[in-house]
């Protein structure tokens, strides 16, 4: 088992950086076997089949990170009761740091979601809901917000401007994903609205 897991985990190490280059179009099974040296017929019994395997990059790897989790957890009152509050310049932050220690991923990210404007990309419905999803997802968490400010409609701004900034970060990777994304606070997140809430 555990060899079968490592072999899985070569196999995403070879996707995520060819689907990062050349998108999920541009990217075939053959091109991943290649790189991981394994047959087609191999590399089928572990991912079955390209959009599988895409979605298996995405939401186990992209989505899923020890300290996405382990954030939302310390702020989840449905499983540590009586859980602090959590700011949402403090969660994009995390994500921001995150990020900046993963390029490949980011860029992976960046070029899916691009592909998938076209309604027939097999990622096309994930990411035409995955913004909503990703609020939904967020829905246990005690937010400290100002009064008068709507969490939900805050995070939604906030993921379509970390989104921009990380296409920006890629293109001139000169500053960091964290600098940069810290010019966007004041605007996001305004004194003194957000004095004592970032």
């Amino acid at each position: 088992m555990a060899k079968s897991n490592r072999r899985l985990e070569t196999i995403l190490d070879a996707a995520t950086e060819l689907m990062s280059k050349y998108g999920f179009y541009g990217t075939s099974l053959e091109r991943i076997s290649d790189e991981v040296g394994i047959s087609k017929q191999n590399l089928i019994y572990y991912v079955k089949n390209k959009k599988n395997l895409m979605m298996l990059i995405i939401e186990k790897r992209y989505d899923e990170t020890p300290e996405f989790n382990a954030f939302l957890t310390a702020h989840d009152p449905e499983i540590i009761p009586g859980a602090a509050p959590a700011t949402l310049p403090a969660y994009y932050r995390m994500l921001a740091r995150v990020n900046e220690k993963r390029p490949n991923f980011v860029q992976l990210f960046s070029m899916l979601n691009a592909e998938a404007l076209e309604p027939s990309h097999p990622a096309h419905t994930y990411f035409a809901q995955r913004n909503q999803w990703a609020i939904d997802r967020n829905a246990h968490i005690r937010w400290s917000v100002p009064d008068g400010i709507n969490w939900r409609d805050t995070m939604m701004t906030a993921n379509a401007a970390m989104d921009g900034i990380q296409i920006y970060w890629l293109r001139d990777p000169s500053h960091s994903l964290t600098e940069l994304w810290s010019t966007c606070e004041d605007s996001l997140f305004p004194l003194p609205l957000w004095d004592g809430y970032r």
